[in-house]
């Protein structure tokens, strides 16, 4: 017998035998009111919420800038204690990047890694 999750925007499933001492969710998903999602999908859909938000006439630079923000941002927010370097690289981004999107949410200042 064996536990299944599937995601509900991308369909990727993730399985593993009952007793393995999985969690009940599989790590960096997320069980929502609309859905469950996989971290690649959750991702995904924070940059969507940004360019959402964006002036229609936005340049494709102005629209990139707002999905790596977002992306910035979704990091932060989902594991705050995460290093800044971890998450500059997660996010193929800068860590001064990072720094600023830390400053502008009001989360503590991590030390740099390298």
């Amino acid at each position: 017998m064996s536990t299944e999750y599937t995601c509900d925007r991308c369909g990727v499933k993730v399985s593993w035998m009952d007793g393995s001492g999985q969690p009940d969710l599989p790590d960096n998903w997320a069980d929502t009111p609309e859905g469950t999602f996989c971290l690649l999908c959750r991702r995904a859909m924070a940059e969507e919420i940004a360019l959402a938000a964006a002036d229609e006439e936005a340049s494709p630079e102005a629209r990139a800038k707002l999905r790596k923000v977002a992306l910035v941002e979704f990091e932060l927010q989902r594991d705050p204690e995460r290093a800044d370097g971890e998450i500059a690289r997660a996010c193929r981004s800068s860590v001064p990047a990072v720094e600023k999107a830390r400053r502008e949410l009001k989360l503590p200042r991590r030390e740099r890694t390298s």
